[in-house]
């Protein structure tokens, strides 16, 4: 059955929250910098002792003095710099940034908690220490990867933004989908102590050929979107970033809507709510960003374009749409309207 409307308010209202709450720890570390860096204290060891080693000790100094420093011709007064203002939230992309946190946060409350209809008394505290593991796997795998590019990426750069993309929240925040798949995937937030026994895969009938070939002619299908879109400066210039989205959000809609159009063509109303959903969210955020002056929509973006150029004022397009395709695919399941819609009446 399809989640009540109230249901489906409070569902919204929660996980765009906290989200919103999540994006200002962000925007709060970048303000914190201000005009200063984060550079590796050597002087405690290039590796430190918080959280194993994977974090470094850091201090601050102002911008002006790394940079002189880092341009001098002595190469031994360089310092390395863990971070700087804008490696946080993104602020000149903040939609898009917005949009992975909105999707993690989505698949917590809804496909792990059951929130809020099918909140289990039994399994909550399962399912909220399933949460919690996530967290912790999040934050040291995270903390993991900065500390292997440290050990690669010698020259004096910002480590954080060269791993995280430029933007940490989204390295933290795809950690967070990643792990929250691969839990619900292994159904330990689930388990109890009345375990089933599994189906009989032999009686299984494979579509296999069926299944590949419209996987494949989707993929083909996003593939030359994004070439156009690249063309036309909507997208990034690398477009590997982008593709990869495209691609993830092929693989949920396929999952989620069914295999072929013989099953898309049953599911109206969850295709309308992914389509019109996605298009509601770029007015939403374009607004955002006029209002504020600062939280960026990622595309007809004037941040952007004081940034890199008026060619380059749409080059979030691809990304915003394609993660808030995702955001509302996964949303109209959440809410179980992804399926046939019921007759309102049967013929006698």
């Amino acid at each position: 059955m399809p989640m009540s409307f109230k249901n489906i308010l409070l569902l919204l209202v929660v996980v765009t929250a906290c989200t919103a709450f999540n994006m200002q720890l962000f925007r709060g570390l970048d303000q914190m910098m201000g005009d200063q860096y984060w550079v590796i204290d050597t002087t405690q060891g290039d590796h430190g002792w918080y959280a194993m080693g994977l974090l470094p000790h850091v201090k601050k100094l102002p911008r002006e003095a790394v940079k002189a420093a880092n341009s001098d011709a002595d190469p031994k007064n360089d310092y390395i710099i863990y971070a700087q203002s804008g490696d946080f939230a993104g602020e000149s992309v903040y939609g898009i940034c917005f949009g992975i946190p909105l999707i993690m946060y989505l698949i917590w409350f809804a496909s792990i908690i059951g929130f809020p209809d099918k909140v289990d008394p039994y399994l909550l505290p399962r399912r909220i220490y399933t949460i919690a593991v996530i967290i912790a796997c999040s934050v040291i795998a995270n903390l993991f990867l900065m500390r292997v590019a440290a050990d690669f990426s010698r020259e004096p750069m910002a480590r954080i933004a060269n791993i995280s993309g430029n933007h940490a929240s989204l390295l933290f925040h795809s950690a967070g989908i990643w792990f929250a798949i691969l839990f619900s995937a292994l159904g330990t937030h689930t388990h109890s102590f009345r375990e089933v026994s599994a189906p009989d895969s032999r009686n299984w009938q494979s579509q296999a050929n069926e299944k590949f070939s419209w996987l494949f002619t989707l993929l083909a299908a996003v593939t030359v979107l994004e070439v156009l879109l690249v063309r036309e400066h909507l997208a990034l210039p690398d477009s590997a970033m982008d593709y990869s989205l495209w691609i993830i959000w092929v693989v949920i809609f396929m999952r989620i809507y069914g295999f072929s159009p013989k099953y898309w063509i049953k599911r109206g109303r969850g295709i309308a709510i992914m389509i019109g959903g996605a298009i509601a969210t770029l007015p939403v955020f374009y607004l955002l960003e006029r209002a504020t002056g600062t939280l960026g929509a990622g595309f007809a973006s004037p941040i952007l374009t004081k940034a890199l150029g008026p060619e380059n004022a749409n080059i979030g397009l691809s990304a915003m749409i394609s993660i808030y395709l995702i955001f509302w695919t996964e949303f109209a399941a959440a809410i179980r309207m992804n399926g046939p819609a019921r007759k309102a009446a049967v013929k006698r």
